[in-house]
């Protein structure tokens, strides 16, 4: 039939997820091979040594004691009451910006994404983010009619390669006056790259600079998915204090993933915080959230919200929390440390790595090479433009010795 049903704007879309399509290999496989004989490092999720999705038993018990009207009632549009403010506490700890703030609920952080991208980009303008990227970014911006463009992340040398992004800035900022400019930051996905205090300052200093121009509008978008396992909860928040007194033409935005930080992926519930000098654009920034919750998705799921509000006022229930997500995260640091040794031994390079879910290894052909690891070794992880990722939070630590010389082996031909 050659006319569709579509709308045109809508024609033509095919999802093709390279990390569900793999996770669906890498099970048929365990199924056909047994698990012991298969790698799977595809899925952002923790595993535990055993190869067992991992839970908080905390978090479980607070579920188990919600009332059905808690789980299941309808939820405000903007979030519960008391929500909000309990996300702004657990995402900047004792390093609150000084600076106006406000916050909406979202389901996870890609709803924060998804209001950022749709409310502070304009049809036909182009967001700026990282050469090294999680593959929705794209998907988000296109679904609305915002294009992307990136920057190199890092250096020859492997670091911070700030002056690609003020490059990148200043050439975009000559085509249109707002721009987005997005930072997956901490432990970055896909390479668990985290800037450093000094980065942050200069990067600030940068923006700054080009906000003296007050016909433009800069939205600095921060993605802190993966910040709970970064390292030390205090010390991981301490750069949020360098956003506060920013000039009023400076956004700040930041998606919090409640999936990631408390393991209730599928609960589908997060939140879109704003750091701002001015109330005017805090006020706007409410408005401007709250009306697209109710356009998309009416409001958030109550369930996960009750239990965030529950956990984090309840100082008991949010230190049994942390003890179990510190066991986790060393667990994961753990992993990491055995396969960045060998990779460093092999002389196989791999972007910088701080902490977090995942390593990435720079390539020139991923996808035939993570097609011969799967053929060869029953390696199974998610090729990217740039690279190989494996989600290192999901290997068992008896299966992580031996993958950086496999991996060689398989790009070495």
């Amino acid at each position: 039939m050659d006319n569709l049903m579509t709308a045109q704007h809508a024609a033509g879309k095919v999802l093709v997820d390279p990390v569900f399509s793999v996770v669906k290999a890498a099970k048929d496989a365990a199924e056909k091979y047994g698990m012991e004989k298969v790698v799977n490092a595809t899925a952002g999720t923790i595993y535990d040594d055993q190869e067992r999705f991992s839970t908080f038993s905390t978090v479980a018990d607070v579920m188990n004691d919600l009332s059905p009207a808690q789980m299941m009632n309808y939820a405000p549009i903007d979030g519960i009451p008391g929500y909000g403010e309990a996300a702004i506490k657990f995402v900047f700890g004792d390093s609150r910006p000084d600076s106006y703030l406000s916050a909406v609920a979202t389901p996870g952080g890609t709803g924060a994404l998804r209001h950022v991208f749709f409310n502070y980009a304009d049809e036909g303008e182009t967001i700026l983010i990282p050469d090294w990227f999680w593959g929705p970014y794209r998907i988000i911006a296109g679904e609305f009619k915002r294009n992307v463009d990136t920057y190199q992340l890092f250096t020859k040398e492997n670091n911070f390669n700030i002056e690609s992004l003020q490059q990148k800035v200043l050439q975009m900022l000559k085509k249109q006056d707002r721009l987005v400019v997005l930072f997956n930051n901490p432990a970055h996905n896909p390479t668990g790259f985290s800037l450093n205090e000094e980065e942050w300052k200069a990067t600030l200093e940068f923006f700054r600079d080009v906000a003296k121009d007050k016909s433009k509008h800069i939205v600095l978008l921060l993605d802190v998915a993966y910040m709970d396992y970064a390292g030390e909860p205090d010390k991981v928040r301490e750069f949020f204090s360098l956003f506060g007194g920013l000039p009023e033409n400076i956004l700040v935005n930041v998606a919090f993933s409640m999936s990631k930080a408390f393991l209730a992926y599928g609960m589908r519930c997060g939140a879109l915080i704003a750091i701002s000098s001015s109330d005017k654009v805090i006020e706007e920034f409410q408005e401007a959230a709250s009306y697209s919750n109710r356009a998309n998705w009416s409001n958030v799921p109550r369930l996960p919200q009750e239990l965030f509000v529950t956990l984090t006022n309840d100082s008991g229930l949010i230190e049994r929390v942390n003890r179990e997500r510190q066991q986790l995260r060393r667990m994961i640091e753990a992993r990491a440390a055995i396969f960045t040794k060998e990779a460093k031994q092999l002389g196989l390079d791999f972007c910088p790595y701080t902490a977090g879910f995942f390593i990435s290894i720079p390539s020139d052909n991923p996808q035939e090479q993570a097609k011969k690891l799967q053929e060869q070794y029953n390696i199974f992880l998610v090729p990217l433009k740039k690279g190989l990722r494996y989600a290192i939070c999901s290997i068992p630590i008896s299966k992580i010795s031996g993958l950086a010389q496999k991996t060689k082996q398989v790009m070495e031909g």
